[in-house]
Formats: structure tokens, sequence, C-alpha cells
């Protein structure tokens, strides 16, 4: 069954009661997933890391034990979203450790080569060209970076059967990985893994 337009647009970009509701529903959902990233990104405890589409906060939060010297940073283009990951990680917050930023994931607030690794799960869908995205987090990696990019891929039957095309942009995997490409990334591997229904590609690129 498709999802309903109103909580697709909610999924791209969280606003209201409902959207922290269908946030809160999607952090516990992708859980998996954003855990095989952080296992993917290979931390070392001094890294500084970067996500786009920080969303909730939780993984960051969960990166910061596994990062413990190094400086974490979060991007999403969701006031709700931006205010909830301030919140919820306060501490961490507080002592420097960990900060967001709200704005656009193509206009990114940091100098060229301020991070060590980045990562985004989910996200893809929502750019209307990746190719931007991806660039602008080619600019703020440092030379020989770590990058890895989380999607469901066109492949996938079940992805395009449930969610609309007005939303959500589903492209093939290989059309993901050009733009990676194209990004001035290097794909070093895909690694592709289920998590009940949903069929998941881990593109893992360098710098």
């Amino acid at each position: 069954m498709r999802k309903p337009m109103i909580i697709a647009r909610q999924g791209r970009r969280p606003s209201g009661l409902l959207g922290m509701l269908v946030a809160g529903i999607m952090a516990r959902e992708t859980a998996p997933e954003n855990d095989t990233a952080l296992r993917l990104l290979d931390l070392q405890p001094a890294d500084d890391l970067l996500e786009l589409g920080s969303g909730h906060g939780a993984t960051l939060a969960r990166a910061a034990r596994l990062a413990p010297e190094g400086r974490l940073c979060g991007v999403d283009f969701s006031p709700v979203m931006h205010r909830h990951a301030m919140a919820r990680n306060r501490a961490l917050v507080g002592e420097g450790r960990l900060s967001f930023h709200l704005g656009p994931t193509d206009r990114l607030p940091f100098a060229d080569g301020s991070f060590d690794k980045a990562f985004a799960v989910h996200t893809v869908y929502f750019w209307e060209d990746p190719a931007a995205h991806l660039a602008e987090a080619r600019r703020v990696l440092r030379p020989g970076a770590r990058f890895v990019l989380g999607f469901r891929p066109g492949e996938d039957p079940g992805f395009q059967a449930a969610f609309p095309p007005e939303v959500y942009r589903i492209r093939p995997e290989a059309e993901v990985l050009a733009a990676m490409e194209r990004a001035g990334l290097t794909v070093r591997e895909v690694a592709r893994e289920a998590f009940g229904p949903r069929q998941v590609s881990f593109a893992v690129a360098a710098a």
C-alpha cells in the first residue's frame, strides 16, 4: 500500500506535531541502517564526523561514543528536527562535542577539508540534484576521507510500490553511484543488506 502524501511529505521534511510523530517512528525503524553506516565508517576516536540530514540526532549521539575525541556535526533543513536534535542532545551540545546546523546540505556552513568522515542515510531521495549535495560533502572532507551513503535503490520493488514519486525520487543504484563519482567521490565498495522488507545499498567512497 502506498503511503499517503501527507505522511510522505513529513518523511521528507517533518513539520509540526505530526512531523515529530513521523520522525520518531522513522528514527526507530531506520536505526539498523544508521548503525550499519556507522560500522562502515570505521570511526576512530579522534575522527571529525559530519551527517547530512541528521534529523533527530540519535545517530550522531551514538557516534559520539565511538569518536570521543572528535567533533561531530549534523545538518538538516527541517526546523522541527533541528530543535528536536538540539533538545535531545543538549548535554553533548553543551560540552561542545556535538553541533547541529539548520540549512540545506548543498550549501554546507563549513570550510574546505573540515572532516575525516561523513555519511547520509535515506536522504538522496529528496535531492533534486544529488551531485550538488555530494560535491559539497566532498568539499568539506579531507583528502582520503571516507564517505558512506545509504539508500534504497530503484531495484527494490517494495520501495517503488510504497512511496509516492511526487515526493521520493527513486533512482537505480547505478545512477546514484554515478552521481557520487561526478561529485569527486571514488566509490570503493557497495554493501547490500536487507532490513526486513527494505533493501538498502551502502556505497563506501573515498574523497
